[in-house]
């Protein structure tokens, strides 16, 4: 009996440490319970939820579990029950109030109020303080270097007046950019804001209306030598940026032209010779702002290249264009309870026609609502539809150090593991930034493709083979962002389309992203769960436009898998406009290509080989297929197809 005791106290020693190891919460988790979160601004108006964010805190603790951007309003958010939170309302990035909430009660709703949004105009002038200055872009940004509006000035210089949320802590505050063009002006930071009152904010750039000083161009025909008049007749255009001339100066005996009493801002240096733009010196982009006023044109064209020396130049102008001819479709910001009606009718799009599409989830703000969850999964699981992750969170992955960054990739694997049932290998990154640090962590966690936005730091070329880490940038959107309406509305599939055939012929591919947002019904300035019909027949054009004209669509990460690469050294244009235009004979141009091939330097797909044919002559068609591509009116693939029609006739042998 004793020894029979003994092992029951046994057993329930052993039940009481592992209950100590193993919290119960562990094993079941906790149930969650809806919250349906309200903002109001402090005059009883429904607030409009566009740039406004939730932080939640639970249990008087002083680290956030949630930060979240609100998707309507009011807004549902899923917290674990018999808790209390404390909810604060950021908009715009500054601090609007605190609302607290009970889940060990039957509390379920709360309601927020802020202060009124402010009213803020921009007045812009140049040096003087008088003279404004038209077409000036402003950028409004939070002091935390989000940006929230974006506009230009008219011929007063006034931008249109932004409502923005005001300013009521004293760490909150506004920055403003000032551009002309890409030139950065001016920035002014502390910039405050009243609630429900405007304001008018002059700002004063450091540059003059007119610049009076003598601008001076240097025209060098070598890296240290000026061009003479035994060079013959040379002058210099200056355009503007809408391609006017806006004045023309003959090059003197020293090799200088110059110009005076310019406006300032960018434009444009041509060279020409005896009247005509001569493309040894290459058109140059400059700044005319009273900062800099001498600039050198050095001679960088030689004449027409032939084999032998080709052969002698390898190195950056031998860098290959890759084309895969091809279009990838891009949907961003999926996530639980927001326009899921939406964003089913937009994949379901795809789905039901077998069409390749890539799905950009943001991974801790998935998984919980079973309508759009069960309809990824499944088209998923029937491989209809590639799974990328956009991060956790909606910051900028440029925030966090490098391991914070690992932890955050690390994160949304697991999850999007556990809410799709797949392992995610393209990433998105949220607000497209990214660095060094973000490359690195992505490839030490076995991602193989970033897709970011060709106007956050990824640029050409886009390489198709042998690379670790690819990167095919958004190229393309569906929609556009309207500062008038303060909302992301869809745009025409003629856009659309115009747009992607532009990226083919610039880039070899293209990338089109899409927002929820742009396919959902507007009302009473707010997005609703209602599908755009409109919208949505506009992407079903888009997608048979591109059909029709045989082009093919694939998911991000088959852009360099399932296509044939071509790959064409940038320089070899030059040789097809010269052979175009006459001033290169058929038989260099053929040369020129044999020892291209025969390097390897330029690849072409393999085909089969026809019967001789009696005419060795070129076909005029390959001719003008050649000067048509040099002035980048049809496709790499275009002009490999008359590279192909002559290897296969053995008008090129290698």
């Amino acid at each position: 009996m004793l020894n029979k005791n003994f092992s029951i106290a046994k057993i329930g020693m052993i039940i009481l440490v592992v209950s100590l190891i193993i919290p119960v919460n562990s094993v079941w988790p906790e149930e969650s319970r809806t919250v349906q979160v309200e903002v109001k601004y402090t005059n009883g108006d429904r607030a409009d939820f566009y740039g406004m964010s939730l932080v939640i805190y639970q249990d008087y603790g002083n680290v956030p579990i949630l930060k979240k951007e609100m998707e309507n309003n009011p807004d549902s958010i899923s917290l674990p029950k018999d808790h209390k939170y404390k909810i604060e309302v950021y908009a715009n990035g500054m601090y609007g109030d605190v609302g607290y909430v009970d889940l060990k009660s039957n509390q379920e709703k709360i309601n927020i109020g802020i202060p009124l949004s402010g009213g803020l105009q921009f007045n812009v002038f140049y040096k003087d303080g008088q003279t404004p200055i038209k077409g000036a872009t402003v950028s409004i940004k939070s002091y935390d270097g989000t940006q929230w509006r974006l506009g230009k000035t008219n011929d007063q210089g006034d931008t249109i007046r932004y409502w923005i949320q005001s300013t009521t802590k004293d760490t909150d505050y506004y920055i403003a950019d000032v551009y002309l063009g890409e030139i950065h002006l001016t920035t002014l930071t502390q910039i405050k804001l009243v609630p429900g009152l405007t304001k008018d904010q002059k700002i004063i750039v450091p540059i003059p209306a007119i610049v009076e000083d003598l601008i001076t161009v240097s025209i060098y025909k070598t890296e240290f030598e000026k061009i003479t008049k035994q060079d013959g007749d040379f002058s210099v255009l200056l355009k503007d940026s809408t391609g006017n001339i806006v004045e023309k100066s003959q090059v003197n005996s020293r090799g200088e032209a110059y110009f005076s009493s310019i406006p300032s801002k960018e434009y444009s240096l041509i060279v020409l010779k005896n009247g005509i733009a001569d493309v040894s010196w290459q058109e140059k982009n400059v700044a005319i702002t009273g900062q800099e006023n001498m600039f050198k044109m050095t001679k960088t064209i030689e004449p027409p290249i032939i084999p032998e020396v080709i052969k002698e130049t390898p190195g950056e102008d031998n860098e290959p264009i890759s084309s895969c001819d091809c279009v990838a479709f891009r949907f961003d910001n999926v996530q639980d309870y927001w326009l899921n009606d939406v964003q089913i009718a937009y994949v379901n799009t795809f789905v039901e026609k077998n069409i390749p599409l890539t799905v950009a989830i943001i991974a801790d703000s998935f998984g919980n609502d079973q309508k759009i969850t069960n309809v990824i999964k499944d088209a998923t699981s029937k491989n209809k539809l590639e799974i990328a992750s956009q991060g956790v969170g909606n910051a900028p992955f440029t925030d966090f150090s490098k391991q914070e960054q690992d932890n955050l990739l690390k994160q949304s694997i697991v999850e999007i593991l556990d809410s799709v049932g797949v392992r995610p290998q393209i990433f998105v990154p949220p607000q497209n930034k990214y660095n060094n640090d973000t490359k690195q962590m992505l490839i030490e966690n076995k991602f193989t493709h970033l897709s970011s936005n060709i106007l956050s730091g990824e640029l050409p070329p886009f390489p198709l083979e042998g690379e670790t880490l690819y990167k095919f940038p958004e190229t393309v959107t569906t929609g556009k962002y309207s500062l008038e309406q303060n909302l992301f509305i869809g745009v025409s599939s003629n856009v659309t389309y115009s747009d992607t055939i532009n990226s083919l012929k610039k880039y070899g591919f293209a990338v089109i992203t899409s927002l929820p947002q742009e396919f959902a019904v507007i009302q009473n300035g707010t997005y609703t769960n209602q599908i755009n019909k409109e919208q949505i027949n506009e992407l079903e054009t888009l997608i048979q436009k591109l059909q029709s004209d045989d082009i093919r669509i694939v998911s991000i990460g088959k852009i360099n898998l399932d296509s044939t690469t071509i790959i064409i050294p940038q320089w070899i244009k030059n040789n097809a406009g010269w052979w175009a235009d006459g001033q290169l004979d058929d038989t260099s141009f053929v040369q020129g290509i044999q020892y291209l091939i025969q390097k390897e330097i330029m690849k072409i797909p393999k085909s089969v080989n026809v019967p001789d044919a009696e005419n060795k002559e070129i076909p005029q068609w390959i001719k003008n297929n050649a000067g048509w591509w040099a002035d980048g009116q049809i496709t790499d693939s275009d002009f490999v197809s008359g590279i192909e029609y002559l290897v296969n006739h053995k008008i090129i042998t290698y």
